[in-house]
């Protein structure tokens, strides 16, 4: 296929875990011109191109997305942190408007959006919610920047030659770095620093937090079904879960890690992540001198609060995947292999110690 022939995939948000993963799945299935864009303007493995636009700036996108004048297809993951659930809707639903925009202010020919969201869609970061969630769960009460922005596609494409889709993931892992709320980076430092001092691994959270059910979704697993969504037309005006397998429990992963890392299984016990590992940080840049690895700022790996926040959840969160598969999408990769496979990208790219090659 010629390169003028080829559809043209904007991915933004495309240093993080799922973009990046959808720029390598890609590049990986062939047959795509692909525009990484992120604020920073980093290029990732895969992408053709990479653009550095301020997406919360209307001005700077429509003049840098100029760029992406061919953009068929649209794939957004970008996120804009904010301290409260209030202050993250603006800037968040900023983000798609804005990369929307752009790309029609210069008669980008877009034919499709998929928008990543997560199980928050559900209210699982408020308390108990429905286990397992159906998309045709009613809203939660409150502030939730996944609605303005599914809202906002639904507003909009009525109106527009191109359509949509909502895919809502579950608990994440997948490669990426300068990213600290990644929770197979973080589970791999932190039993890599367990190593180090000598300690058995113990699950920094209460007993029930331990036995709760839970899903996991690899990036890859992600990005395969975002390129599903954007060529499938059953998908169009749709919002799927997705993730991998079968669901799961801490309880029976905590023991798979120990393994993995060579330590001594531990068992529940609630720590203050974010109080307690900052005293860390001094003996993670010895271990990056020891050890050769790339990063000796343990800050900028591992967001503990975040971590501590995933240990601390005592309820299942479990997505029905049912609607997806009876759709045409029925990958079911393993969540085991999957965070497997992640602990030794990390210690290939050296961000965590191979002890085993010691």
């Amino acid at each position: 296929m010629s390169e003028s022939k080829k559809p043209t995939a904007v991915v933004v948000g495309a240093t993080g875990i799922i973009g990046r993963a959808i720029v390598a799945k890609l590049a990986q299935v062939g047959g795509w011109r692909t525009i990484a864009v992120s604020q920073s303007g980093k290029t990732v493995p895969g992408a053709d191109e990479a653009i550095g636009v301020d997406l919360l700036d209307s001005t700077d996108a429509r003049l840098k997305l100029a760029a992406a004048s061919e953009a068929s297809h649209l794939f957004f993951a970008a996120y804009a942190p904010r301290a409260g659930w209030i202050e993250e809707v603006q800037p968040n639903l900023a983000l798609l408007v804005n990369a929307i925009d752009g790309l029609e202010s210069v008669r980008a020919p877009l034919q499709h959006v998929t928008l990543i969201t997560g199980a928050k869609y559900y209210g699982v970061h408020v308390g108990v919610s429905p286990s397992p969630a159906l998309e045709t769960e009613p809203r939660h009460i409150g502030p939730n920047f996944y609605y303005a922005q599914e809202d906002y596609l639904r507003s909009r494409s009525p109106s527009s030659t191109w359509q949509w889709t909502n895919l809502i993931s579950t608990h994440l892992t997948g490669f990426a770095v300068g990213n600290p709320m990644n929770l197979a980076l973080s589970i791999a430092v932190y039993a890599s620093i367990v190593r180090e001092v000598g300690l058995r691994l113990d699950f920094p959270g209460s007993a029930a937090a331990f036995g709760a059910m839970t899903q996991i979704v690899d990036a890859e697993q992600v990005a395969a079904a975002a390129i599903w969504a954007a060529e499938t037309p059953q998908a169009a005006g749709e919002i799927f879960n997705i993730s991998n397998g079968d669901p799961t429990r801490w309880s029976q992963l905590w023991p798979v890690f120990a393994a993995d890392f060579g330590v001594p299984l531990g068992s529940p016990r609630p720590l203050p992540l974010a109080g307690f590992m900052a005293e860390y940080a001094s003996l993670w840049k010895a271990m990056a001198s020891k050890y050769n690895l790339a990063n000796s700022d343990l800050s900028t790996l591992v967001n503990w609060q975040f971590l501590e926040f995933m240990f601390a959840i005592d309820y299942d969160i479990v997505l029905a995947l049912g609607k997806i598969r009876r759709a045409g999408f029925t990958s079911q990769p393993d969540t085991v292999a999957g965070f497997k496979q992640r602990f030794q990208q990390y210690r290939q790219e050296r961000i965590v110690p191979d002890f085993a090659s010691l």
